[in-house]
């Protein structure tokens, strides 16, 4: 039974609005709700499998051979085509560079969701924060927050 609470919304409509995805918050709480717990029935898989990772090798491709360049963007079409992603290896970013990425995206969500929602993505765009999927999903929620950026 969905109750009226004295604001005039439903309990289940509070309930939902509180369990918006925030890692700022919710990795705090002791508590798992239950709308983010998935029935086995429901899961993918209930074994876990091993993971295949595409690995591109970008050493040859600063070589400035053509053939090579051609054979590194065929393999990345194929990562994306049957993985949807992949791992570069001899990239030559600096690490540096890659430590301070991995620090400023830390940074940002242990934000609070207040201040995450400020780079909130909005419809239509590519790019910004998320962190409700609700209306893909009618009763479990994914553990999933996310920050899409372009950089020029």
């Amino acid at each position: 039974m969905d109750c009226k609470n004295s604001n005039g919304k439903s309990s289940m409509q509070d309930e939902r609005k509180k369990l918006i995805f925030d890692a700022s918050y919710l990795k705090y709480d002791s508590i798992i709700h239950i709308q983010f717990i998935w029935p086995d029935d429901e899961k993918p898989c209930v074994v876990a499998q091993e993971l295949f990772i595409p690995f591109i090798d970008l050493r040859g491709f600063f070589s400035g051979d053509p053939m090579v360049a051609q054979q590194v963007s065929r393999l990345v079409d194929e990562a994306c085509r049957s993985h949807g992603f992949f791992l570069l290896v001899n990239h030559r970013v600096d690490a540096n560079l890659i430590s301070n990425a991995h620090y400023c995206l830390d940074a940002f969500f242990d934000l609070l969701l207040s201040e995450k929602q400020k780079a909130q993505r909005k419809i239509g765009e590519h790019f910004g924060y998320a962190s409700r999927f609700t209306e893909r999903f009618s009763s479990k929620f994914p553990w999933k927050e996310t920050l899409f950026l372009i950089l020029y």
